[in-house]
């Protein structure tokens, strides 16, 4: 197999890797000085709210979110690219299938900002959850697609919410979620049975995700103050599905190694 796949490969595990670290060397954020104020309660509530939104959404939301894209443009585009990387693979034609969910980062970004912004001003924390994991599902399907997975099937979805937890872990933690997730890829990859439940990944995506945006929520749902809560929309989408675009490029790199 081509050298470009390897160079690649490496280049990516690299970024991987510093994500990882800046992640750990952050020091604590602005909001997180208010954490003695949050009401008793709400992180349980806030972590139940995301694990019905995940469920509400998988069920009844998935169709709904991919009539907001062009699925088959999608699917079309990353055949035409994953032919001409198996033609002959170079740093060019590797770069392009990527360059969908490197778009699907940055335009992503701008779309949670101004939801978070715009319902933290109304003084609405909780009840934006729906949309927000909708707008984060959306970003992560079309970034699937643009290395040519689906998320249809149980597996899938329970990949996807294992980088979810993973992106927003630090240390061992990180670590355990990592492992988790690329087992998973090599038993999808491999036509193996997963060795992880759907509901298990529900609860790990659901916790890291109420834990990340705690008091972020607490606050969005204070009228006008809220707007410092929901820009945190924002990190969260961004670090998730850079560090998922990462991974599913590593998960494709991988495949055509094999």
């Amino acid at each position: 197999m081509s050298k470009a796949i390897y160079k690649r490969l490496r280049k990516v595990q690299t970024q991987q890797a510093r994500a990882a670290q800046k992640r750990e060397q952050m020091g604590p954020r602005p909001l997180d000085r208010l954490s003695d104020k949050i009401p008793d309660g709400l992180a349980d509530k806030l972590n139940a709210a995301f694990y019905k939104s995940f469920q509400l959404i998988f069920e009844k939301g998935i169709g709904l979110i991919e009539k907001t894209y062009d699925k088959r443009a999608a699917v079309r585009e990353h055949r035409y690219r994953d032919s001409a990387v198996r033609d002959g693979a170079t740093a060019k034609h590797l770069r392009a299938v990527g360059r969908r969910a490197r778009t699907t980062v940055r335009w992503g970004t701008g779309a949670a900002l101004a939801e978070g912004a715009a319902l933290g001003v109304l003084g609405i924390g909780l009840p934006d959850i729906p949309v927000f994991l909708a707008g984060l599902l959306r970003g992560l399907y079309r970034i699937a697609l643009s290395f040519g997975f689906a998320c249809e099937s149980e597996g899938e979805r329970c990949y996807l919410l294992l980088l979810i937890a993973a992106a927003l872990s630090q240390k061992d933690e990180r670590e355990q979620f990592q492992e988790q997730a690329v087992q998973a890829a090599r038993a999808l990859d491999t036509a193996q049975p997963p060795k992880t439940r759907l509901e298990d990944c529900l609860r790990a995506a659901s916790d890291r995700l109420s834990r990340e945006m705690l008091t972020a929520k607490f606050v969005q749902g204070l009228p006008i103050v809220g707007v410092a809560g929901g820009v945190r929309n924002v990190s969260v989408y961004r670090t998730v599905t850079a560090y998922a675009a990462r991974a599913y490029e590593e998960r494709y790199l991988k495949k055509q190694i094999r």
